[in-house]
């Protein structure tokens, strides 16, 4: 609940030198888990610094955590009471004291992934990777409910665009992400209900990833194992949680571009460094 992705963007002239894995991921690892009470969370949450032609970015997915868990028994408590065996609630008890309870919790959301963002962009100056200047924050959302006066938006792994405001849309570990906004102009923008995909898309399962992943040859596995390092386990190898977000098991961005055409692309990034969840 509440889960959403959000960055803080660096322009290149502030950028002093590039992040050195060896010398500062285990030290990056170690204070991104710290920097707020309950983590990043489980599944496909991560933190990455990426980078563009122009700009440094450091992005963060993550959600509501223990919040969002409280509201959501909430809920199988009152669909238990007004709607058993159904999957929605009555419109009537989305009182204004129940929404303002569910924009606390989306609120909370985006506090956290705030604390990561300023907290990385402290770690940076701090070992001298940039230089203080002007940064640019934005935060997206993908997993809430819009409470309209004739109706409620729910949008599940669909990204809420809001006027001109940029969202990210990450297109897998290996592959970066794009930077989009909305063409507020194009008839399909109100179809689409205000929202696109908050990910690429997977074109394979996760386990047809695992099998093409053991499809590879030794030098293209190698190649991974390269660029990823800081992701290896202590055999060397990814677990089958970092293979399943590699690029080969989603779509590229034309073919994601392709069926949004209300989406106007800003920036394209390449992943630099990656911190995954732990617990869950």
């Amino acid at each position: 609940m509440g889960c959403g992705v959000a960055y803080l963007r660096i322009s290149r002239q502030d950028v002093l030198r590039p992040f050195d894995k060896v010398q500062h991921y285990r030290a990056l690892e170690r204070e991104v888990h710290a920097m707020t009470d309950e983590g990043l969370g489980g599944g496909n949450h991560f933190l990455s610094l990426e980078a563009s032609e122009k700009y440094l970015y450091v992005l963060v997915h993550t959600g509501s955590r223990n919040l969002g868990i409280y509201m959501y028994q909430q809920n199988c408590a009152l669909l238990q009471q007004h709607s058993p065996g159904q999957d929605w609630l009555p419109l009537e008890l989305a009182t204004p004291d129940y929404v303002r309870e569910y924009e606390r919790v989306l609120t909370y959301a985006a506090s956290r992934r705030q604390q990561f963002l300023a907290k990385t962009y402290d770690f940076l100056l701090r070992n001298k990777y940039v230089q203080a200047g002007t940064s640019v924050v934005a935060d997206s959302c993908h997993n809430l409910l819009e409470f309209q006066p004739a109706r409620v938006i729910h949008r599940k792994g669909s990204t809420q665009l809001v006027g001109d405001s940029e969202v990210v849309i990450p297109l897998s570990m290996s592959r970066g992400s794009l930077i989009v906004k909305p063409n507020r102009w194009d008839a399909s923008l109100e179809q689409a209900l205000w929202s696109c995909s908050h990910g690429a898309g997977r074109v394979l399962s996760r386990t047809d990833t695992l099998k093409h992943w053991h499809s590879l040859k030794k030098a293209e596995k190698d190649a991974y194992r390269q660029h990823f390092s800081e992701l290896l386990n202590r055999q060397g190898d990814f677990e089958s949680s970092i293979l399943q977000e590699f690029d080969f098991a989603y779509k590229d961005a034309t073919a994601l571009l392709a069926t949004q055409p209300f989406l106007i692309r800003c920036d394209q990034t390449q992943p630099l460094v990656t911190v995954k969840f732990t617990g869950v």
